[in-house]
């Protein structure tokens, strides 16, 4: 649950100094400067500025009481309205973006990216091929990376477009395997520990996507026919020795 909270403080915006005031806001109500300087180790100028931050994003404010300013995390649910705000100013600029935008005709690219928001745009993008999935280094910590709504969400508009994703996890998945291996158009198995692999690799269609979960998670995107290709061979070759 602290890597979900920790992820969707990261998609709002808000950098590290400003997730740990915030939280510590939340644990522990009206407080000084001073206060949340000593429960977080981080210095009270910093504190400072980084409060001034959360007052601006509308995620705290601050009162004087007993002649003594103290500041205070706004409820929980205003997390939503600052997101909605955000959509907002994103949906607004978009027809300038499609102005500027020259589509490349290049069937074939590499593109790195971090983050929480591009793992989750490449994976909604496997989906728009309608082409089989398959996953293989797949690790029990996924849900927790890509949000467990996010995948039960995708799952779900996979299934109804009935296209099939094989799944190989870690050897320590077994919950995971069983509960995916009770959804339609789905298997999944897993591999002994000697084939533990620190990247996560999905293939589909001419699409090959190499997912390191470090701290942000990176992602590598292959767009090659001629690779997707050989990575199928190789994960056909792995699926034979995986077991449920």
């Amino acid at each position: 649950m602290e890597q979900r909270v920790d992820n969707a403080l990261s998609l709002l915006g808000l950098a590290k100094n400003e997730k740990k005031v915030f939280l510590d806001l939340i644990k522990n109500g009206k407080s000084s400067a001073l206060e949340i300087s000593k429960r977080t180790s981080i210095h009270r100028t910093n504190v400072y500025d980084t409060l001034r931050e959360l007052i601006t994003k509308g995620l705290a404010f601050e009162f004087v009481e007993n002649d003594k300013k103290l500041f205070i995390s706004k409820s929980p649910e205003k997390l939503a309205d600052h997101a909605e705000e955000i959509k907002k100013e994103v949906v607004s600029v978009i027809p300038y973006f499609k102005d500027l935008h020259r589509a490349d005709s290049s069937t074939e690219s590499v593109i790195m990216s971090k983050g929480t928001f591009a793992l989750r745009e490449a994976l909604n993008g496997l989906l728009d091929s309608n082409e089989p999935i398959s996953i293989y280094g797949a690790t029990k910590d996924a849900p927790e990376s890509f949000g467990v709504a996010f995948l039960d969400d995708f799952h779900k508009r996979r299934v109804e477009k009935k296209i099939l994703m094989r799944h190989i996890y870690h050897y320590d998945a077994p919950e995971r395997i069983l509960k995916l291996n009770k959804l339609k158009h789905t298997e999944a198995r897993h591999l002994p520990k000697k084939y533990y692999s620190a990247v996560s690799t999905a293939i589909c269609g001419d699409t090959v996507l190499l997912i390191i979960f470090t701290q942000p998670v990176s992602l590598i995107k292959i767009q090659n026919k001629a690779i997707a290709e050989s990575y199928n061979k190789y994960f056909e070759i792995l699926w034979a020795k995986s077991s449920i």
